[in-house]
């Protein structure tokens, strides 16, 4: 047969989207036990590293996942505004689309109980845009200050926890509904060329 797959023994870089994002997360909760256990002169390196790290995987949720999902909640019945729910530019939630989580609940949500699931990961979703809208705020501040001193170590304590809580909500609802509704083997491919782009970008700029 001469057809090829496309597929690459590459773990670093797996094509499935939910793994792409799993493998993301594994590598900045490393970055982050690394920052600890280094000395201050090894201190801004990783912490630089962590940054460019959350940059590029906020980039990908933003432009390629969350819409992804949104549209397949949407497919269901939920509605949603812009480009997920009113997303700014920085990252933060219009207020005003909440109003789009407040019309899920109705009357249909009567008949169809087995959908519930997917409103809360609607809700999710909301939450994401704006934890990552609050990671961006605080790499920015932490940008802007001593490595070695101690609000830097205060912030940097509170992106941690931020970052963590936004991570285990992803694992535990997102992913799952991602991995069961979605085809994450394209979507994990398209993911993968953007990471190589904004990759390739990073390695430019720095």
């Amino acid at each position: 047969m001469a057809k090829r797959t496309p597929k690459k023994p590459k773990s670093s870089q797996p094509q499935d989207a939910v793994q792409l994002l799993k493998a993301d997360h594994k590598q900045v909760r490393k970055l982050f036990e690394q920052f600890h256990g280094a000395s201050d002169g090894d201190k801004e390196p990783i912490a630089s590293r962590l940054f460019t790290e959350l940059h590029i995987h906020s980039k990908l949720e933003e432009e390629l996942f969350y819409p992804a999902v949104q549209s397949k909640l949407e497919s269901m019945g939920y509605e949603a505004k812009g480009n997920g729910l009113d997303v700014t530019d920085d990252g933060e939630i219009d207020p005003e689309s909440e109003s789009a989580i407040d019309e899920i609940d109705g009357a249909e949500l009567e008949e169809l109980d087995d959908e519930e699931k997917e409103e809360v990961e609607s809700e999710l979703i909301t939450a994401a845009y704006d934890s990552h809208g609050m990671v961006k705020d605080l790499i920015q501040q932490l940008r802007t200050l001593d490595p070695k001193s101690s609000d830097y170590r205060d912030l940097f304590s509170e992106l941690e926890d931020a970052v963590i809580e936004h991570v285990t909500e992803e694992e535990e609802a997102i992913l799952p509904l991602a991995a069961a509704q979605l085809d994450v083997q394209t979507l994990g491919t398209t993911m993968q060329r953007r990471k190589d782009d904004l990759l390739s970008q990073s390695s430019l700029a720095a």
